[in-house]
């Protein structure tokens, strides 16, 4: 164990090194080529080299790009209105899972596929979603809702290897919670000198998606400036949780406000310093009333608070929720066909929707209509043992007396019951961050139990974990 953790170090020391070099002579060489022809030929001439040469890195080894992926993903929200970065939002995911996938397969002498509770749940409800193609609403459709499925399962699959280690796990979430509080503080100062952030002009493409990353990462900046041991690292942790605590109010998203104080709750209650909660609750409704308050004229009740900027965007959504259950009361078994929703409203209602694409706005009611209750009960399966595997993680790390793990993974906990809520409020059943939760549950409790020396382990696997 000694011998692997010294060459984890030295290759995690030594690649980006490597890496870096080889990205700035492939960088010059391409400059250099690009230089002697103009033109569009002349940029892909140039861009070429340098893109052939990510591949091949990313073949070789896609942890540091995974690494940069998520440093990127956020901020591509923030400019998607001014660049073209929508599709990178929407698959960049993809193509670094499939980039990742080769490497991964032959750094393993001997795979070994173990289905426990956690990977059989993700098996049938993989079923149950190929199942729905029985639906028939719309096939071209629902094939393509069943393969962003297959490439949310191959995620998780993906970053359980590539994060498999304690070191690498920790790196990606710092760098995910400094990336967040970086673009909190960003969202603060335009709402301070510029408009509000209603649906945002310029910066943030979409505050509920705003709000989507920043609850669970305000969770974990909280517990980890609570487990840090040295007092400048406790400052960054709880200055990024500040950050990202003051940002959430200032989007006016709705749905995150609502999910931001049971969270708030949640985490003082747990430190036994439940007074502070109202303080902290006071502060956040305050920032709302005084950063919106020409849209409560007549003061800020539920009524305004629902109603104001956007009335029609809450009559919508109850209204698409209220059809995708007639949806799943007339097809139980196998649902609509999987992200069909689009497809069958028209089918039940008469009324044009005021968005060209209807959506939900519910990941739960999503897979329940879509999938009916073949995906929907082992989508909620696999929920399930997520937490467990991370409840049972803390519990260990309780019993060995080691609070800072025990603090951590209960940050994580808290994080994911978070996002948990924010999907009652948004479509986010692709989004990277759901299968990338679900597999910190799996990454943490092999670590754990590595660490203690059991033998027996709700995930137990290799030094790779693969179900």
């Amino acid at each position: 164990m000694a011998g692997l953790k010294e060459m984890n170090l030295k290759r995690f020391s030594r690649e980006p090194f490597w890496i870096a070099l080889a990205l700035l002579g492939a960088l010059v060489f391409a400059i250099v080529l690009g230089a002697f022809v103009s033109g569009v030929t002349g940029i892909i001439i140039a861009i070429s080299p340098l893109a052939l040469l990510v591949v091949v890195l990313c073949l070789v080894n896609p942890y540091p790009f995974w690494i940069l992926y998520f440093a990127v993903m956020p901020f591509a929200y923030m400019i998607s209105e001014s660049l073209p970065t929508g599709s990178f939002v929407r698959f960049g995911g993809l193509i670094m899972v499939a980039l990742s996938v080769p490497s991964i397969l032959l750094s393993k002498s001997s795979p070994r596929f173990k289905v426990t509770a956690l990977g059989g749940s993700i098996l049938l409800f993989f079923a149950g979603c190929v199942l729905s193609l029985l639906a028939f609403f719309e096939l071209e459709g629902a094939f393509r809702g069943v393969g962003l499925y297959f490439g949310n399962i191959m995620a998780y699959w993906v970053l359980i290897n590539v994060f498999a280690t304690e070191k690498r796990l920790r790196t990606v979430l710092d760098v995910l919670i400094t990336v967040l509080a970086v673009e909190a503080v960003i969202a603060v100062i335009q709402k301070m000198v510029s408009t509000p952030l209603l649906r945002v002009t310029g910066t943030l493409v979409d505050p509920n998606y705003f709000g989507f990353w920043l609850l669970p990462f305000l969770c974990f900046a909280f517990y980890f400036g609570l487990a840090a041991r040295k007092r400048w690292q406790k400052w960054l942790y709880f200055g990024a949780y500040l950050a990202m605590t003051v940002a959430v109010p200032l989007t006016y998203s709705r749905s995150m406000i609502l999910v931001l104080l049971p969270v708030q709750f949640i985490l003082y209650w747990r430190q036994k310093k439940l007074y502070i909660f109202p303080l902290v609750a006071v502060a956040s409704i305050a920032l709302l009333y005084l950063g919106f308050a020409k849209f409560f004229a007549s003061g800020l009740t539920i009524k305004s608070f629902l109603t104001a900027a956007r009335a029609a965007s809450i009559d919508w959504r109850f209204y698409f929720a209220k059809t995708a259950l007639r949806m799943f009361i007339d097809h139980p078994i196998l649902g609509i066909g999987a992200d069909c929703f689009y497809y069958a409203f028209r089918l039940y209602s008469a009324i044009t929707p005021h968005i060209a694409y209807p959506v939900i706005h519910n990941t739960y009611l999503e897979i329940l209509s879509g999938t009916g209750l073949v995906g929907f009960v082992p989508f909620v399966a696999v929920i399930f043992f997520s937490l467990r595997n991370l409840w049972l993680t803390c519990k260990h790390y309780i019993t060995q007396g080691d609070r800072s793990h025990s603090l951590m993974t209960e940050g994580l906990i808290v994080g994911f019951i978070g996002s948990l809520l924010a999907h009652l409020f948004l479509s986010t059943q692709h989004h990277i961050l759901l299968w990338f939760f679900i597999a910190i549950s799996t990454i943490v409790a092999n670590n754990s139990f590595r660490m203690l020396g059991v033998t027996q382990t709700p995930e137990k696997v290799g030094a790779h974990p693969a179900h």
